[in-house]
């Protein structure tokens, strides 16, 4: 059975709906258009596997990219893997994407022609290797000591909003949504996470205290907020360049620096893979000279004691 996508007239016009999608009946699979293809994937592959915000990002893709690209005149099944190589030149230089929003494009892409072999759609996907750009990696950017107590000491709602997310490596949407209920004694149970899993983060002794003092939520400011809260800490404090996720970096980066354990900071953050939490154990030349320095005073301590 394939799916039929009602085409809407503004497709492509800047709307995040999702396609509607009504049972048609039986013709060549491999006869299907590119965009009732892509609304079966958004509506059944995409719906059951990723949060709102996801669905609406991968639609926005696909309709905004893929459906206006050199793509579009073509059926999936006549893709080629030149096809994609000239659709990401096209996404580069037409569009002029960045190569973060140029990977997260072709990702989607890639998503969608596995999918349709899955759905015998295809007998094989044509994505190439070798095509993904590639990213030079950038080291997470936190506060310095001086910039912490600066934020910290911020007075009000805004200092203890601070606070907790510098002492818990939360992000905004999770800080957002947790509850004085959702302390366990020294744990905080944050269930709605991006990856679905629950997780528990530890909590010091005084910012259990605050919470404890606090309303029943936690931050109470809505989750798609983080922008307007930012320029206000930006006004009050003078931190130009503050974020509201570099205090979750700034949480990352103290962990390791104090002797953490990085599976361990990989479960408080949230990261599904090792290698994403890794990342901030190469932030700084401070801490590797900090450590070099630490594992040369004990080899040469013992040496030190025989010459006495």
């Amino acid at each position: 059975m394939v799916a039929r996508c009602r085409r809407s007239e503004d497709a492509g016009a800047g709307r995040h709906e999702a396609p509607f999608v009504e049972e048609g009946d039986g013709e060549d699979v491999f006869d299907i258009s590119l965009y009732d293809a892509g609304a079966r994937w958004i509506t059944t592959y995409v719906a059951t596997t990723r949060n709102p915000k996801g669905q609406r990002l991968a639609w926005t893709r696909f309709r905004s990219y893929v459906l206006l690209s050199n793509l579009c005149h073509l059926k999936p099944a006549e893709i080629g893997e030149d096809d994609i190589r000239t659709f990401r030149i096209e996404l580069e230089r037409m569009w002029e994407l960045s190569p973060y929003t140029v990977t997260h494009v072709l990702s989607d892409l890639r998503c969608f022609l596995r999918w349709a072999v899955q759905a015998g759609i295809l007998e094989r996907s044509p994505f190439p290797a070798r095509v993904m750009p590639r990213i030079a990696e950038v080291a997470p950017r936190g506060f310095d000591e001086d910039e912490v107590a600066v934020l910290v000491a911020v007075p009000g709602i805004g200092g203890a909003v601070l606070r907790f997310l510098l002492g818990t490596g939360l992000r905004w949407a999770e800080a957002c949504r947790a509850m004085q209920d959702d302390v366990r004694g020294a744990l905080l149970e944050v269930a709605q996470t991006k990856s679905g899993r629950l997780r528990r983060v530890p909590l010091s002794p005084a910012l259990r205290e605050e919470i404890a003092r606090g309303g029943m939520r936690i931050v109470p400011f809505a989750a798609n907020s983080p922008g307007s809260f930012s320029r206000k800490i930006r006004r009050y404090t003078g931190i130009a360049d503050f974020h509201v996720h570099r205090c979750r970096h700034t949480f990352a980066m103290r962990w390791l620096a104090h002797g953490g354990n990085l599976a361990v900071l990989q479960h408080i953050l949230g990261h599904r893979d090792l290698t994403t939490t890794m990342r901030y154990a190469r932030v700084t030349d401070a801490l590797v000279e900090q450590e070099a320095a630490r594992v040369e005073r004990r080899r040469q301590g013992p040496l030190d004691e025989r010459d006495r």
